[in-house]
């Protein structure tokens, strides 16, 4: 204890990775605000951690590229398919597949592909239909602020036809510069004799965050 020094120089990199967290705490709270109406483990302290140690990593990743810009990246490590609840992997869920594109006018469109509910999703005996429950979320890096830019919840019966998800479009001048979040919870509802009622279960509740990306 007496060759212990009284203080401890800190490096440059100590210092700024202590800021990198820092930011990343902050909006990890902000985030999962936002969030809350659809994430059945808002209340889970380790996936609270979890998900503050993600965004510090991709923050530590993205301060090592070699371009300044983050413009057109899709797909970041550390974010996307992130799970927010983790007893239930959303990714696993093969109809839900996210393509992003630009139109003419100036919006930006989130699409789903067709798929058959009764093949593509995990339903449980007695179900009555799917429900997605969509939050589009914006980031911004400089000044650590958070909004929500979209909110959709999509309806499917679960059935033999194709299901045509419909479409999700923004704003280009809402993202522009922005880190965007595409945030889905799925939740099974159930025909009960008592009614419709939402399956209670956290290994049937999948929320993660299915598309990541800067426009």
């Amino acid at each position: 204890m007496r060759l212990k020094p009284q203080s401890v120089r800190r490096t440059p990199a100590s210092i700024q990775s202590g800021l990198n967290f820092g930011k990343a705490s902050k909006l990890s709270r902000q985030i999962r605000s936002l969030i809350a109406p659809i994430n059945p483990s808002n209340t889970n302290s380790h996936s609270t951690n979890v998900f503050t140690g993600a965004l510090n990593k991709y923050i530590n990743w993205q301060a090592k590229q070699d371009s300044p810009s983050p413009a057109l990246q899709k797909e970041l490590p550390f974010i996307t398919g992130f799970q927010f609840n983790g007893q239930s992997n959303l990714t696993s869920i093969n109809a839900i597949r996210v393509s992003v594109n630009a139109t003419r006018s100036e919006s930006t469109e989130f699409r789903l592909a067709p798929f058959v509910p009764s093949e593509a999703l995990h339903a449980s005996l007695y179900t009555d239909h799917i429900v997605f429950k969509i939050i589009l979320i914006a980031v911004n890096f400089t000044d650590l602020t958070t909004e929500k830019t979209g909110m959709t919840e999509i309806k499917i019966p679960y059935g033999t036809e194709i299901f045509q998800p419909p479409v999700i479009s923004l704003s280009a001048t809402e993202i522009s510069g922005k880190l965007t979040m595409m945030i889905m919870a799925v939740q099974y509802m159930l025909n009960q004799k008592k009614g419709i009622k939402i399956l209670n279960d956290l290994k049937k509740l999948p929320c993660g965050i299915v598309w990541a990306g800067w426009l």
